[in-house]
């Protein structure tokens, strides 16, 4: 074996992921957004793309539907989205942002742009530009590797 587990890069993928994950909830909750990363990114995917549901989202995300439900449960508590049924099937609930969840998003931008900015520090464009694409054809192979089995 010519590498050590610990050298491969998909491990170094799952600790940066989650690592991420963790400051930005940082970040947020030091800005007093009593909310996590993963509540963060549902709101903006229901953001963009009014009335998707779980099922859509869940799958967008990779994620079981489970947690999801959990986290727009949560949120959906705390007034920031809404589930709406279809009306050509009862058991599929489309997700909205409220008022009040929009709103927090505008709230939530100046630091999320912040984290990102900080993140970008010390790395050319080339070098982010590299990465993003390194990590998209990754991804890629991955899926595809995936449909093989």
């Amino acid at each position: 074996m010519d590498q050590q587990i610990g050298d491969f890069f998909g491990r170094w993928i799952g600790v940066t992921a989650h690592r991420l994950s963790h400051l930005m909830t940082k970040s947020l909750q030091k800005n007093g957004f009593d909310m996590t990363h993963e509540q963060l990114v549902l709101l903006m995917i229901i953001s963009r793309e009014k009335g998707i549901n779980q099922k859509e989202l869940a799958h967008k995300l990779d994620r079981d539907k489970t947690s999801i439900a959990r986290s727009i449960s949560k949120l959906e508590r705390d007034h920031k989205v809404v589930r709406i049924q279809t009306a050509d099937d009862k058991r599929i609930n489309n997700l909205y942002l409220t008022k009040e969840g929009l709103l927090l998003l505008e709230d939530i931008y100046p630091v999320f742009q912040m984290v990102r900015n900080q993140l970008k520090e010390g790395f050319t464009q080339e070098e982010v530009d590299r990465v993003v694409d390194f990590m998209k054809r990754l991804t890629e192979k991955v899926i595809e590797l995936e449909k093989k089995l």
